[in-house]
């Protein structure tokens, strides 16, 4: 998870909820900007909770790896394999 890009999603939805609401009342619009803040930082904890149990999947595999027969470097190479949520 990359907090600048998570941050810049968010604010890009605050962006587009105050481009929209231009002529709803102060009360609406904050209203629908911190609705807006909600839904965006959900899907950035959905993102993160994606990555969290591709991440545990990735070591609970290494966990079973022989150590007889696999490498430190095989299994750091594990984990770089393959890429992020988003």
């Amino acid at each position: 998870m990359n907090k600048d890009h998570a941050y810049h999603q968010i604010a890009l939805a605050c962006l587009k909820t105050l481009r929209q609401n231009q002529t709803s009342s102060e009360k609406d619009t904050i209203k629908q900007l911190y609705q807006a803040i909600d839904q965006a930082f959900e899907q950035q904890h959905a993102l993160m909770m994606v990555e969290m149990e591709q991440m545990q999947a990735k070591i609970d595999q290494i966990e079973q790896l022989d150590p007889q027969q696999h490498t430190l470097e095989e299994a750091q190479a594990f984990l770089r394999a393959n890429g992020t949520a988003h």
